[in-house]
Protein backbone atom coordinates (compact mmCIF):
# COMPACT_ATOMS: atom_id res chain seq x y z
CA UNK A 1 0.00 0.00 0.00
CA UNK A 2 1.73 3.23 -1.08
CA UNK A 3 2.33 5.67 1.71
CA UNK A 4 1.24 9.22 1.28
CA UNK A 5 4.01 11.79 1.54
CA UNK A 6 3.65 14.67 3.95
CA UNK A 7 3.69 18.16 2.38
CA UNK A 8 7.15 19.02 3.57
CA UNK A 9 10.22 20.19 1.74
CA UNK A 10 12.26 17.16 0.98
CA UNK A 11 15.74 16.43 -0.21
CA UNK A 12 15.81 15.37 -3.81
CA UNK A 13 17.98 12.59 -5.07
CA UNK A 14 19.47 11.76 -8.43
CA UNK A 15 17.24 12.69 -11.29
CA UNK A 16 16.89 10.62 -14.41
CA UNK A 17 17.81 12.15 -17.70
CA UNK A 18 19.67 15.34 -17.12
CA UNK A 19 17.32 16.66 -14.61
CA UNK A 20 17.72 18.87 -11.65
CA UNK A 21 15.77 19.24 -8.48
CA UNK A 22 15.35 22.45 -6.56
CA UNK A 23 13.36 22.56 -3.37
CA UNK A 24 13.13 24.75 -0.32
CA UNK A 25 10.94 26.60 2.08
CA UNK A 26 10.42 30.32 2.35
CA UNK A 27 13.27 32.21 0.67
CA UNK A 28 15.15 33.02 3.81
CA UNK A 29 17.38 30.05 4.28
CA UNK A 30 20.06 28.40 2.40
CA UNK A 31 19.73 26.02 -0.45
CA UNK A 32 22.05 23.97 -2.53
CA UNK A 33 21.45 22.68 -5.98
CA UNK A 34 22.81 19.56 -7.48
CA UNK A 35 24.20 19.37 -10.94
CA UNK A 36 24.42 16.72 -13.56
CA UNK A 37 26.50 16.46 -16.66
CA UNK A 38 25.04 18.20 -19.64
CA UNK A 39 23.99 16.08 -22.53
CA UNK A 40 21.70 16.31 -25.47
CA UNK A 41 19.34 13.84 -27.00
CA UNK A 42 19.62 11.47 -24.09
CA UNK A 43 18.15 11.44 -20.64
CA UNK A 44 20.48 12.19 -17.81
CA UNK A 45 19.95 13.33 -14.28
CA UNK A 46 21.43 15.69 -11.76
CA UNK A 47 21.22 15.57 -8.00
CA UNK A 48 18.25 17.28 -6.40
CA UNK A 49 18.86 20.21 -4.13
CA UNK A 50 17.03 21.20 -1.01
CA UNK A 51 16.81 24.41 0.93
CA UNK A 52 14.59 27.11 2.20
CA UNK A 53 14.50 29.14 -0.96
CA UNK A 54 17.17 31.68 -0.23
CA UNK A 55 19.81 30.06 -2.31
CA UNK A 56 20.18 29.57 -6.00
CA UNK A 57 19.68 26.37 -7.93
CA UNK A 58 22.34 24.97 -10.13
CA UNK A 59 21.89 22.41 -12.73
CA UNK A 60 23.59 20.86 -15.64
CA UNK A 61 23.17 18.02 -17.99
CA UNK A 62 19.92 17.34 -19.65
CA UNK A 63 17.02 19.59 -19.60
CA UNK A 64 14.51 18.42 -17.11
CA UNK A 65 14.31 19.37 -13.51
CA UNK A 66 11.87 18.82 -10.75
CA UNK A 67 10.43 21.22 -8.25
CA UNK A 68 12.57 24.01 -9.37
CA UNK A 69 13.60 23.58 -12.90
CA UNK A 70 14.07 21.30 -15.76
CA UNK A 71 16.80 21.49 -18.22
CA UNK A 72 17.22 20.95 -21.83
CA UNK A 73 16.84 18.00 -24.07
CA UNK A 74 14.04 16.03 -22.53
CA UNK A 75 15.84 15.68 -19.28
CA UNK A 76 15.42 17.33 -15.97
CA UNK A 77 18.06 19.20 -14.10
CA UNK A 78 16.97 20.17 -10.67
CA UNK A 79 14.06 20.98 -8.52
CA UNK A 80 13.41 23.69 -6.03
CA UNK A 81 10.60 24.63 -3.77
CA UNK A 82 10.32 27.77 -1.77
CA UNK A 83 7.91 30.03 0.04
CA UNK A 84 7.42 33.68 -0.75
CA UNK A 85 8.91 35.79 2.08
CA UNK A 86 7.68 39.05 0.65
CA UNK A 87 3.96 38.44 0.82
CA UNK A 88 1.33 37.60 3.37
CA UNK A 89 -0.96 34.62 3.05
CA UNK A 90 -4.23 34.87 1.22
CA UNK A 91 -6.75 32.28 0.17
CA UNK A 92 -7.03 33.05 -3.52
CA UNK A 93 -4.61 33.86 -6.34
CA UNK A 94 -3.98 37.50 -7.05
CA UNK A 95 -5.79 37.66 -10.36
CA UNK A 96 -9.45 37.50 -11.30
CA UNK A 97 -9.04 36.60 -14.93
CA UNK A 98 -9.72 33.12 -16.26
CA UNK A 99 -7.17 33.55 -19.03
CA UNK A 100 -3.93 31.88 -17.89
CA UNK A 101 -1.90 33.93 -20.36
CA UNK A 102 -2.72 37.25 -18.73
CA UNK A 103 -1.71 38.92 -15.52
CA UNK A 104 -4.38 41.55 -15.02
CA UNK A 105 -8.14 41.74 -14.72
CA UNK A 106 -8.32 43.47 -18.09
CA UNK A 107 -6.98 40.42 -19.92
CA UNK A 108 -3.82 42.22 -21.08
CA UNK A 109 -0.38 41.26 -19.71
CA UNK A 110 1.35 44.22 -18.12
CA UNK A 111 4.83 45.09 -16.91
CA UNK A 112 7.02 42.06 -16.37
CA UNK A 113 4.54 39.80 -18.18
CA UNK A 114 4.14 42.00 -21.27
CA UNK A 115 6.36 39.77 -23.46
CA UNK A 116 3.80 36.97 -23.06
CA UNK A 117 1.09 39.02 -24.79
CA UNK A 118 1.75 37.44 -28.19
CA UNK A 119 2.17 33.85 -26.99
CA UNK A 120 1.24 31.51 -29.80
CA UNK A 121 -1.87 29.38 -29.44
CA UNK A 122 0.10 26.21 -30.13
CA UNK A 123 2.48 26.93 -27.25
CA UNK A 124 -0.44 27.58 -24.93
CA UNK A 125 -2.03 24.29 -25.96
CA UNK A 126 1.16 22.41 -25.05
CA UNK A 127 1.22 24.12 -21.65
CA UNK A 128 -2.40 23.17 -20.99
CA UNK A 129 -1.64 19.59 -21.99
CA UNK A 130 1.22 19.43 -19.46
CA UNK A 131 -1.25 20.35 -16.70
CA UNK A 132 -3.76 17.77 -17.91
CA UNK A 133 -1.20 14.96 -17.96
CA UNK A 134 0.32 16.02 -14.64
CA UNK A 135 -3.12 15.87 -13.04
CA UNK A 136 -3.71 12.42 -14.51
CA UNK A 137 -0.49 11.24 -12.86
CA UNK A 138 -1.45 12.89 -9.56
CA UNK A 139 -4.83 11.15 -9.62
CA UNK A 140 -3.13 7.77 -10.02
CA UNK A 141 -0.41 8.21 -7.42
CA UNK A 142 3.22 7.42 -8.19
CA UNK A 143 6.39 5.86 -6.88
CA UNK A 144 9.07 8.56 -6.94
CA UNK A 145 11.92 6.25 -6.04
CA UNK A 146 14.14 7.70 -3.33
CA UNK A 147 11.50 10.34 -2.60
CA UNK A 148 8.96 7.66 -1.70
CA UNK A 149 5.54 6.59 -2.94
CA UNK A 150 2.81 9.20 -3.23
CA UNK A 151 -0.87 8.41 -3.04
CA UNK A 152 -3.46 10.13 -5.24
CA UNK A 153 -3.44 13.92 -4.97
CA UNK A 154 -5.89 16.60 -6.02
CA UNK A 155 -5.59 18.44 -9.33
CA UNK A 156 -3.32 21.41 -9.93
CA UNK A 157 -4.98 24.56 -11.23
CA UNK A 158 -3.29 26.86 -13.73
CA UNK A 159 -2.71 30.38 -12.41
CA UNK A 160 -2.04 33.15 -14.96
CA UNK A 161 0.67 34.82 -12.89
CA UNK A 162 2.53 31.58 -12.30
CA UNK A 163 2.14 30.85 -15.99
CA UNK A 164 3.76 34.20 -16.72
CA UNK A 165 6.71 33.36 -14.43
CA UNK A 166 7.15 29.99 -16.16
CA UNK A 167 6.87 31.47 -19.65
CA UNK A 168 9.31 34.24 -18.93
CA UNK A 169 11.90 31.78 -17.66
CA UNK A 170 11.56 29.42 -20.62
CA UNK A 171 11.84 32.37 -23.00
CA UNK A 172 14.85 33.75 -21.12
CA UNK A 173 16.66 30.41 -21.29
CA UNK A 174 16.21 30.39 -25.07
CA UNK A 175 17.02 34.07 -25.58
CA UNK A 176 20.19 34.01 -23.46
CA UNK A 177 21.23 30.42 -24.10
CA UNK A 178 21.44 29.03 -20.58
CA UNK A 179 19.78 26.28 -18.59
CA UNK A 180 19.41 26.87 -14.89
CA UNK A 181 16.97 27.84 -12.17
CA UNK A 182 18.92 31.07 -11.69
CA UNK A 183 19.29 33.28 -14.73
CA UNK A 184 22.55 35.06 -15.68
CA UNK A 185 21.51 38.03 -13.52
CA UNK A 186 21.18 35.80 -10.47
CA UNK A 187 17.38 35.93 -10.49
CA UNK A 188 15.86 32.92 -8.71
CA UNK A 189 12.53 31.16 -9.21
CA UNK A 190 10.97 33.05 -6.29
CA UNK A 191 12.29 36.36 -7.69
CA UNK A 192 10.39 35.67 -10.89
CA UNK A 193 7.23 34.77 -9.00
CA UNK A 194 7.47 38.05 -7.07
CA UNK A 195 7.92 40.05 -10.30
CA UNK A 196 4.51 38.89 -11.52
CA UNK A 197 2.79 40.29 -8.44
CA UNK A 198 1.77 36.84 -7.23
CA UNK A 199 1.87 36.42 -3.48
CA UNK A 200 0.33 34.82 -0.44
CA UNK A 201 1.83 31.37 -0.88
CA UNK A 202 3.49 29.22 1.75
CA UNK A 203 5.57 26.96 -0.48
CA UNK A 204 6.72 26.82 -4.08
CA UNK A 205 8.73 24.74 -6.50
CA UNK A 206 10.05 24.85 -10.04
CA UNK A 207 10.88 22.21 -12.64
CA UNK A 208 12.69 22.93 -15.87
CA UNK A 209 13.43 20.73 -18.85
CA UNK A 210 14.61 20.95 -22.41
CA UNK A 211 14.69 18.84 -25.54
CA UNK A 212 11.25 17.25 -25.46
CA UNK A 213 8.91 18.32 -28.24
CA UNK A 214 5.64 17.11 -26.67
CA UNK A 215 3.85 17.50 -23.37
CA UNK A 216 3.77 13.72 -22.84
CA UNK A 217 7.52 13.42 -23.40
CA UNK A 218 8.45 16.18 -20.98
CA UNK A 219 6.15 14.79 -18.28
CA UNK A 220 7.85 11.39 -18.73
CA UNK A 221 11.19 13.15 -18.33
CA UNK A 222 10.17 14.65 -15.04
CA UNK A 223 8.36 11.59 -13.74
CA UNK A 224 11.45 9.45 -14.36
CA UNK A 225 13.45 11.68 -12.02
CA UNK A 226 12.84 11.19 -8.31
CA UNK A 227 12.97 14.86 -7.36
CA UNK A 228 10.94 16.13 -10.28
CA UNK A 229 8.40 13.40 -9.76
CA UNK A 230 8.09 14.43 -6.11
CA UNK A 231 7.36 18.03 -7.10
CA UNK A 232 4.61 16.98 -9.48
CA UNK A 233 3.12 14.58 -6.94
CA UNK A 234 3.46 16.83 -3.87
CA UNK A 235 -0.07 16.96 -2.39
CA UNK A 236 0.66 20.33 -0.80
CA UNK A 237 0.95 22.04 -4.18
CA UNK A 238 -2.39 23.13 -5.63
CA UNK A 239 -1.45 25.83 -8.17
CA UNK A 240 0.77 25.58 -11.23
CA UNK A 241 2.11 27.66 -14.06
CA UNK A 242 3.62 26.13 -17.19
CA UNK A 243 5.72 27.88 -19.81
CA UNK A 244 6.85 26.41 -23.15
CA UNK A 245 9.16 28.20 -25.57
CA UNK A 246 10.79 26.76 -28.72
CA UNK A 247 14.30 27.44 -29.94
CA UNK A 248 17.74 27.48 -28.40
CA UNK A 249 20.31 24.73 -28.38
CA UNK A 250 17.84 22.03 -27.34
CA UNK A 251 14.90 23.12 -29.47
CA UNK A 252 12.25 23.07 -26.73
CA UNK A 253 12.36 24.60 -23.24
CA UNK A 254 9.85 23.95 -20.44
CA UNK A 255 9.27 25.40 -16.99
CA UNK A 256 6.79 24.33 -14.30
CA UNK A 257 6.14 26.57 -11.28
CA UNK A 258 4.18 25.16 -8.32
CA UNK A 259 2.79 26.85 -5.24
CA UNK A 260 0.91 25.94 -2.10
CA UNK A 261 -1.81 28.44 -1.31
Amino acid sequence: MPRSRSPRVVGLALCFGLIGCYTGGAPQGEETASTGEASTGEASTGEASTGDGSGSGDESGDVSTSAADTGVDADSDDTTTTGDPTTSTTEEPTTTTDDPSTTSTTGEPEGYCAPTADWQAGWSALEDEVVTIANQRRAEGANCGSEGSFGPAGPLKMDPLLRCAARMHSKDMVDRDFFSHDNPDGESPWDRIAKTGYGGYSGAGENIAAGSATAAAVIDQWMNSDGHCANIMNPAFNWIGVGYYPGGGYGHYWTQVFTQK
